[in-house]
This record gives C-alpha cells, sequence and structure tokens, in this order.
C-alpha cells in the first residue's frame, strides 16, 4: 500500500569522492551497486527496498543507500555522473513511498 504523500528535499548524487566521501566505494548502503533510475538514498527510517515515487519524474526508484545523518530529511538520487547528479540541482517535490518493500 502507498503511504501518505511528503513533501522533501529533493537531491542527487553519484558514487565519486565529492559527493560520497573521501572512501567511497561505489557500493550502497544495502550492500548493492547504485544504479541510475533505480537507486535513492533516505532517512534510516525508510527501509531498504522501499519503494519510492517523486513528483515530476517517471521512475519508480528503491530505497538501496542512506543519508549522512545532517540530511536524514532529504531524499538523494543516485546518477551516474558527477556532472548528472549536478545537473539535477536541489528540488523541493512530493514522495510517495510504497510498503511494504518488495521480497
Amino acid at each position: 500500500c502507498a503511504l501518505p504523500i511528503l513533501t522533501a528535499i529533493v537531491t542527487a548524487y553519484c558514487a565519486c569522492a565529492i559527493c560520497c566521501g573521501p572512501r567511497a566505494a561505489g557500493m550502497t548502503a544495502s550492500g548493492v551497486r547504485p544504479q541510475q533510475g533505480v537507486t535513492v538514498a533516505a532517512s534510516r527510517s525508510v527501509p531498504f527496498g522501499v519503494r519510492l515515487r517523486v513528483a515530476g519524474l517517471s521512475n519508480t526508484f528503491i530505497v538501496q543507500d542512506r543519508l549522512s545523518k545532517r540530511l536524514d530529511s532529504r531524499v538523494d538520487i543516485y546518477f551516474a555522473s558527477h556532472q548528472d547528479a549536478k545537473k539535477f540541482g536541489i528540488t523541493r517535490r512530493q514522495i510517495t513511498l510504497s510498503w511494504p518493500p518488495p521480497p
């Protein structure tokens, strides 16, 4: 079932050291390789595997990564390149979470 729609700050990241820090290893916190159009990082309160829709985007994303605690109220969409992530920028959008996570 879908949870209520939330409004959140939506940002973008890639697997580079600028976005993920000097120890960036190209893996998500859930242990899978991130995929553009699929992977998002979300708050620790949102379980891995939850599906997420972002208003204005056609993809259904899957929570596969975590945000740093200081940015925990955001949703961060994975992009394969730093340039594309930077181009996406920072927006405020409605988010719909689908529960439960897929098996």
